[in-house]
């Protein structure tokens, strides 16, 4: 019989000792995506603020951004009204899990490049359907 051993939890400080990972790039590859809430184009990087320690966003540091990995496209409308309502009651009232969509997207980009467009797009598309259908967007 084998002995398997349980590691045990700990958490990690959570403000980030490191400067936010930026990219250029990935920043210009987010503007060629349509607004995860509307489908428009013309957006603007959103950055999540919010943590998630399940999804390993600590949130950022004092007068930081959050890494480029944590923004979601945005209209301007609907990125003045997140900061309007707050971060965690826009992305309820949307019905999207916005830090499992920022990681979807750049895992793509990160896998793709910019050939990753269609397919970022259609999984925006999607998790807009999913919510519409759900009636929270």
């Amino acid at each position: 019989m084998s002995a398997f051993r349980i590691a045990p939890h700990v958490s990690p400080d959570p403000v980030p000792k490191r400067k936010p990972a930026k990219s250029r790039d990935y920043l210009t590859f987010l503007h060629e995506l349509p607004c995860v809430i509307t489908g428009a184009y013309g957006v603007e990087a959103a950055h999540l603020s919010m943590a998630s320690p399940r999804h390993g966003h600590y949130g950022r540091g004092k007068s930081r951004k959050a890494p480029d990995r944590w923004a979601l496209p945005l209209s301007q409308l609907e990125h003045a009204r997140q900061h309007r309502i707050g971060e965690e009651a826009f992305w309820v009232c949307a019905g999207i899990n916005p830090h499992v969509l920022a990681l979807t997207i750049f895992g793509l980009w990160s896998d793709m490049g910019n050939d990753a467009v269609p397919f970022a797009t259609a999984i925006i598309n999607q998790w807009r359907l999913d919510a519409k259908t759900r009636g929270e967007a």
